[in-house]
């Protein structure tokens, strides 16, 4: 066949065109980088080690992996690079007062970059004398390659305004000797201060918070941002921090550690933690600020700080204005507010919409009112549910234990208020905050105890005496967990009446219902090992909630 002839001599061969990253369609690069962008870590992650001591698992390695990609092909071309390099700037960490240092230098030399970043977190504890001391060795090295940008702005001036009067008085303010309340004290929250002016585009902040009274709190820090918002009071559109939306709180984890661990040379106060309180300057500075995320706070959410948490009145008895109207979400993790201080969190958080609270342990819970009435205690969380959380969308709050506080969770420590509550939508609620005890578990339907409008619903199968088994349970043998699961027997058979009941209704009661999972903190209540898993009680009860159109899953810690 013709086609199958070999071409003639001297006839030009076509040859397709050599693959190259010029020839690319930008918009293709530009998909490929976003998958370089770093996600930080979670709230309440130590700050890394060395580069090549991470090890695959551990949470900073894709962080600082991702960096260094971009980072590398931002030398490939200046193609390559106008479209990395932003990107690089996306999120951002300091780790150390050296990473602050240049990342200002960065931003006061080229203050086009500022726009590029949308995350930005600092891991150093501002008032702690160690980092102190580090910005006093490190900034007569680092200052004289300074090289300000010029030009119009009020940014760009208050830059080269702090660099000038660093140059000129740093000699003294080193000479004057570093203490926690000396002139150089507040010079790591006046940078941390301006990194956050410049980044007109930063829309999350983490900031790494005290835990102790060793180290004072962020004052100077907040004063300042105070006074900023102050000077744009009549062009509130043209002042900084604009873009603000989410604020993280980290309580030092790295002295947490050292705290749970015994091993803090500093005095332990019986209640300790991050204080979100005094930050009431920083929330209010931030005019779009509507997320609150706090790892290790100390749990006092009153307004009143020299007072006892219980004490909400100001001196001519009124209620003290909120410190948060504006927080639509509060998020605390390694928490230890117990439910009065939700109480407080409520009346602070007028507008709130969720509320979620991973407890830290009830070992620091501040005082027990051992009060043996049945009656809910006035600063109840089931009354500020009630009255102070009209806006409630989301709610996710657990203890392992209530002793003594039952009366500051409601009526014989039942939320009775939830069924009242049309607004929640999500709900994770563990089953003794419902029943107070499993032998209420058969008085009343599952469906009279909900939200109306629930759509997803998570039911914890946790009930307070289970606490002491919490610490065994690690190093039980075949033989006490076979006993444990043979006594539980007329406690599945009544948990799963309950569950069987509440699936027959869900339709008819909750009709926005469209997912429920139980989740069992004690994994031996339902599993029998090698014999039965634990899905095998829940065949029935999952049929039940499909033939209604509600998905049904349950979940175990690990076994």
């Amino acid at each position: 066949m013709d086609s199958e002839r070999p071409p003639p001599a001297g006839a030009r061969q076509l040859r397709a065109p050599a693959l190259s990253l010029d020839l690319m369609p930008p918009e293709l690069i530009a998909l490929t980088l976003d998958f370089l962008i770093p996600r930080p870590p979670e709230i309440g992650e130590t700050r890394p080690v060395a580069y090549h001591q991470l090890m695959a698992d551990e949470p900073w390695f894709d962080f600082t992996r991702c960096r260094r990609g971009l980072h590398s092909i931002c030398r490939v071309s200046r193609r390559l690079d106008a479209l990395a390099r932003p990107l690089l700037y996306r999120v951002v960490a300091l780790w150390d007062p050296t990473s602050m240092i240049l990342f200002l230098r960065t931003l006061c030399d080229k203050p086009d970059y500022s726009v590029w970043t949308r995350y930005i977190s600092c891991h150093v504890t501002l008032t702690s004398l160690s980092v102190i001391r580090d910005f006093r060795d490190l900034l007569p090295d680092l200052l004289p390659s300074f090289r300000p940008a010029f030009g119009p702005g009020v940014l760009i001036t208050a830059a080269s305004h702090l660099v000038e009067s660093l140059a000129h008085g740093l000699p003294l303010i080193i000479a004057s000797g570093i203490h926690g309340t000396g002139p150089f004290a507040s010079l790591p929250q006046a940078i941390m201060r301006l990194i956050l002016m410049l980044l007109t585009k930063v829309e999350t902040v983490l900031l790494q918070v005290p835990i102790t009274d060793d180290e004072p709190e962020y004052d100077v820090l907040c004063g300042d941002f105070a006074g900023i918002a102050n000077k744009f009071h009549e062009d509130p559109y043209g002042s900084p921090f604009q873009n603000i939306h989410t604020l993280l709180l980290q309580g030092d984890p790295e002295l947490l550690a050292q705290i749970e661990e015994d091993e803090c040379e500093c005095e332990v106060p019986e209640v300790w933690g991050a204080q979100p309180r005094r930050y009431a300057a920083l929330f209010a500075s931030f005019p779009k600020l509507t997320t609150l995320e706090v790892s290790s706070d100390d749990g006092v959410w009153s307004t009143a700080l020299d007072e006892p948490p219980h004490t909400i009145f100001a001196a001519d008895g009124s209620l003290p204005p909120p410190f948060m109207p504006n927080i639509r979400h509060i998020y605390l993790h390694n928490s230890v507010a117990y439910p009065g201080d939700l109480h407080h969190l409520l009346l602070n958080a007028p507008r709130l919409e969720t509320l979620y609270m991973a407890p830290r342990g009830d070992a620091s819970l501040h005082e027990e009112l051992d009060d043996n009435s049945t009656n809910a205690h006035p600063e109840a969380l089931d009354i500020a549910l009630a009255d102070h959380a009209k806006h409630l969308r989301n709610l996710d709050v657990s203890w392992e234990d209530i002793k003594g506080f039952a009366t500051l969770v409601g009526p014989d420590g039942r939320l009775t208020a939830l069924a009242g509550m049309e607004s929640l939508q999500t709900l994770c609620v563990q089953m003794a905050l419902l029943y107070g005890n499993p032998a209420a578990v058969l008085e009343t339907p599952l469906a009279d105890l909900l939200p109306p409008n629930l759509v997803e619903l998570a039911l914890e199968d946790w009930w307070w005496p289970n606490v002491v088994l919490l610490d065994e349970m690690p190093d039980w043998t075949s033989e006490q967990k076979v006993r444990h699961y043979q006594a539980q027997h007329g406690y599945r058979v009544s948990a799963l009446r309950t569950l069987m009941e509440f699936a027959r209704d869900v339709r008819a009661r909750l009709c926005h219902l469209k997912k429920v999972v139980l989740l069992c903190r004690i994994p031996w209540t339902w599993v029998l090992e090698s014999a039965v898993p634990l899905e095998f009680h829940f065949e029935n009860v999952k049929a039940m909630f499909l033939s209604q159109g509600v998905q049904f899953s349950v979940k175990s810690d690990e076994v």
